[in-house]
């Protein structure tokens, strides 16, 4: 496998630069994909590019994807057109295009999964999208679907201004705001290796999202959105304003991955349109990028790439990183070509596959790199005049960055400290609501909490639909406490408690209180006298054959009622307090309805 690139800078240039790229596909190789990057609109001059690549080696394996930087043997080069060729000895690579794809990802997904099962030896497959008006989670929903060992990444197209509408892809037909292309890489010499590096922090406390609509972030702490940046970073809504938060981008977890998402714009009433999904209910983390820690992810990166000895590497980086590097861009990214050709472009987004969960999930403000060979691993048989993997080199880093650097570090250790007592104070008020709310013996809920729970769900029926109720009482338990004394006898209580939790578990909406003493109330949400009824039986069969650790055997009296909500709570408690004394007066171990 090999990977050449070269800049477009004129037609005769060009054309002399496929020729020469031509002779040696020609002489040694299979297959051959051509990848464009361009940070130039230009629709005549793009065609024409691709026309030329097309017309000289007869192929349609030509993507191109308008592009916020390009990347040129590890550097950034002067907005312009950039063309790779991969050329491959054995493996097949094939282009799919999925035209008009927006209001219909889950099919175009479903479609890409299908492929998958067509194709021998798939090991990769690459996405590339016009921008990110997509709904991306039902196309990654299918395409998750695929098998665990094919690797899934790819990238957003998008113009050098955070402003422009320059969101296409294109071939050597056409350019297309709707089209998806899919590239499959196959071939049983072939290997692939993928993976994010990130390096942002977390900064601050979480924030609940409190509404939410694709990427759109409406609402935190029912608020609106926007405040995030007003309040806590002091950022003003302005024409600059995508631009100011991009170096403050919010993370969040979904599948258990760290995500980030930067703003591309605010709307009228304060929503922010994020370069990602966000959902109801998400804890969000503003987030700032630390020089060090960025350059520590990479160079674990470079490090697993060397071993892997790649042939080529494309690298996508997402354009707040060039934004955050500014003057410095290219310190991480130019270790990547000391290993192998490397080529690729700034996105609006790129796509990975999680490694753990196995989901395809879009990302922001990771730098992607992608290694490819064929065959094997010969280059780390053989020694190669380097003795260790290549490091980016963070000495320019010094003065100003140096000083950004240290203050980095300061806010990283007081947020991690911050964040540590936010996180032992919300354990404690969990333990607090526990305390509050349930029974200090037997663990279920306390009478209060219990009383409070019947008379939320009978201001739920009020409209005529019924709620069962049971109070139920040990028998002779005066006599356990006299017998074996108060310890056993709050054993007794605990395994009792544990008997009706587990004999209501399958009833919906099911709750088990204690009331006081040896007193236990049950709600049963929606059921009917006679449904009541038969679990109450039920209960009372269960309790009378269950042996107890100590006393044995123990019995139940157990009062039944319903209410529907419309009469006065205090007529139903003593209603079902009548039934359980008929319970009594009867000879204890049975089920009373009330009157």
């Amino acid at each position: 496998m090999k990977q050449i690139t070269v800049r477009y800078v004129g037609d005769l240039d060009f054309n002399g630069k496929l020729e020469s790229i031509y002779q040696t596909y020609e002489k040694n190789y299979k297959t051959i994909l051509f990848h464009i990057y361009s940070g130039v609109l230009d629709r005549e001059l793009l065609l024409r590019v691709t026309g030329m690549i097309q017309s000289r080696f007869s192929t349609e394996q030509i993507i191109g994807s308008i592009s916020a930087g390009e990347i040129k043997q590890g550097r950034l080069m002067d907005r312009g057109i950039l063309v790779s060729a991969m050329m491959f000895e054995q493996s097949d690579v094939r282009v799919f295009r999925f035209p008009e794809s927006v209001g219909k990802e889950k099919e175009v997904g479903r479609q890409i999964r299908e492929l998958t099962d067509e194709i021998e030896d798939l090991k990769a497959l690459e996405l590339m999208f016009p921008g990110t008006n997509l709904n991306t989670r039902e196309l990654f929903e299918e395409i998750s679907k695929c098998p665990p060992e094919i690797q899934v990444f790819g990238g957003y197209a998008g113009g050098h201004a955070t402003d422009s509408g320059e969101h296409y892809v294109f071939d050597h037909k056409d350019l297309y705001a709707h089209m998806i292309f899919l590239v499959a890489y196959a071939g049983k010499e072939l290997h692939v290796t993928v993976d994010k590096s990130v390096g942002w922090q977390t900064l601050g406390m979480p924030f609940k999202v409190t509404k939410a609509d694709g990427n759109r972030l409406i609402e935190v702490n029912h608020r609106p959105a926007v405040e995030l940046y007003q309040k806590y970073m002091q950022i003003e809504v302005n024409e600059d304003f995508a631009q100011e938060t991009f170096e403050f981008p919010l993370m969040a977890q979904i599948d258990g991955e760290e995500i980030l998402r930067h703003t591309n714009s605010v709307e009228a009433d304060g929503t922010l349109v994020l370069a990602g999904y966000v959902t109801q209910g998400m804890d969000i983390y503003l987030c700032y990028g630390a020089p060090s820690d960025i350059v520590n992810k990479v160079d674990v990166r470079l490090e697993e790439m060397y071993r892997f000895r790649p042939e080529a590497i494309l690298l996508y980086s997402c354009s707040v990183r060039k934004s955050f590097w500014e003057d410095f861009v290219n310190i991480e990214m130019l270790p990547f070509q000391e290993i192998a050709e490397t080529a690729g472009f700034h996105t609006w987004g790129e796509v990975n596959r999680a490694k753990g969960s196995g989901e395809v999930l879009e990302y922001n403000i990771t730098l992607m790199s992608i290694g490819m060979r064929e065959g094997e691993n010969k280059a780390a048989k053989k020694k190669d005049g380097r003795a260790k993997p290549p490091r980016v080199d963070d000495s320019v880093l010094k003065g100003q960055a140096a000083l950004i650097k240290r203050l980095t570090k300061l806010v990283y250790a007081t947020t991690t400290e911050l964040q540590k007592a936010y996180k032992d104070m919300s354990v404690l008020n969990e333990k607090l609501v526990i305390m509050a709310e349930r029974d200090g013996l037997t663990g279920i809920y306390n009478r209060r909490k219990t009383e409070q729970l019947i008379n939320e769900c009978l201001d739920e029926t009020a409209n005529g639909s019924l709620s069962g109720l049971l109070m139920l009482d040990i028998d002779h338990f005066k006599a356990v406490n006299d017998t074996y004394g108060h310890a056993v006898g709050d054993v007794t209580l605990k395994d009792f408690a544990k008997l009706i939790g587990e004999s209501i578990a399958g009833v919906k909406g099911a709750v088990a209180g204690r009331w006081g003493g040896e007193e236990f109330m049950v709600l049963l949400p929606g059921l009917e006298e006679k449904e009541s009824m038969e679990i109450a039986e039920a209960l009372r069969k269960r309790i009378a054959n269950y042996t107890f650790e100590e006393v044995k055997h123990l019995t139940a009296s157990i009062g039944v009622t319903t209410g529907d909500g419309t009469e006065d709570r205090k007529g139903i408690f003593t209603r079902l307090d009548d039934a359980l004394y008929e319970a009594k007066e009867a000879g204890r171990n049975r089920v009373v309805a009330a009157d």
